[in-house]
């Protein structure tokens, strides 16, 4: 019987937390007979595999390992490989809430239109969310994602296409393009989003399709996501010459900032880390919430964030001594497509 719906699950040396994982697919309301749930392993090296495949006596799971290629390869090998008419795209740090496949679903067979897509909703677990850097990531700076804007079937373009929570129709990708196998982290999903916003890509916003992130981010992680990210930003622009990228990532202001300012970079680091070391402690102590703190804390963050993004693109711009190869790129994703027909 073929499922209806395709749950993409790419996953890298993130054993300790597939349980919980698995637990929230396993609970799902839609019937197990509707869905399957694809387990990419990009080249883990931790006990991803064995817990895998404990799992398969208790899902839908069908285990598909792969030489760690980045992410975008990995969905791409996702999407290949599904069954169903209709695919979504999960994290390996977030658990599905019981309705999550069905709420997606459920949108998809009332909007049949090839174009559309669903973004779904991420919460914070209780025990990371009150974290001064998560709290920050995702209410204040909104580096990680944000969602206080958006109303219930918002329909949203390219920029809201985010990995770990959309779904689309399985024949858009086959027949547009799938993710570019460059990305190795970030910027695949918009990237993916801007090329098919020209078949008429619309992303509606389903808050029912939730899931809980479990995983914390400390500040030097996040410093080296956003570095990371900065330089999938320069490869973005670098793919599509256009205005409107060049400036979503940032790029003339990101190499401003850091030919003024990369000399205070390691300073303004070490300033952030004792910001929220002094806020981490007096909330252990049970102290009251400090305006002045906390508005200076937030305000590091933004600029450690900013110019870590803006270290990546700078780094990435020095690095790019010849043009993109557009014919490469082209005869890849005919690849791509060719397999996933």
């Amino acid at each position: 019987m073929i499922p209806e719906i395709s749950a993409i699950l790419t996953t890298h040396n993130r054993a300790h937390l597939l349980p919980r994982v698995l637990q929230g697919l396993k609970q799902q309301t839609l019937a197990p007979s509707r869905f399957e749930i694809v387990a990419i392993d990009d080249g883990s090296t931790d006990d991803t595999q064995a817990v895998l495949k404990h799992w398969q006596n208790e899902l839908p799971l069908r285990i598909f390992p792969q030489r760690a290629s980045g992410l975008a390869a990995a969905k791409n090998l996702g999407i290949f490989v599904s069954r169903a008419p209709i695919v979504v795209f999960l994290d390996d740090d977030d658990v599905a809430s019981p309705d999550l496949l069905a709420s997606h679903l459920a949108i998809h067979l009332e909007q049949p239109d090839q174009a559309v897509a669903v973004l779904g909703r991420t919460i914070l677990a209780p025990e990371i969310a009150d974290l001064p850097l998560m709290r920050h990531v995702t209410e204040v700076g909104c580096q990680l994602f944000s969602y206080h804007w958006m109303q219930p079937r918002q329909v949203l373009g390219y920029k809201e296409f985010w990995g770990g929570r959309s779904s689309c129709k399985r024949g858009l990708l086959v027949r547009h393009g799938v993710f570019h196998p460059d990305f190795k982290f970030g910027c695949e999903d918009i990237e993916l989003g801007w090329r098919l916003a020209k078949h008429g890509l619309r992303v509606i916003y389903e808050p029912r399709a939730y899931s809980t992130m479990i995983r914390a981010i400390n500040f030097d992680q996040f410093c080296q996501r956003s570095y990371r990210q900065g330089r999938s930003q320069h490869a973005f622009s670098m793919l599509h010459d256009d205005n409107t990228i060049r400036a979503y990532c940032e790029i003339d202001a990101a190499l401003a900032a850091w030919h003024t300012h990369w000399v205070d970079y390691a300073g303004l680091l070490r300033w952030t880390r004792k910001l929220e070391k002094l806020t981490l402690a007096r909330a252990r102590a049970s102290f009251p919430l400090h305006d002045l703190l906390q508005k200076t804390l937030d305000l590091a963050y933004r600029d450690a964030f900013f110019l870590s993004r803006a270290k990546g693109i700078a780094d990435t711009a020095k690095e790019t001594t010849k043009p993109v190869d557009q014919e490469k790129q082209r005869d890849l994703f005919e690849y791509g497509l060719q397999a996933a027909r």
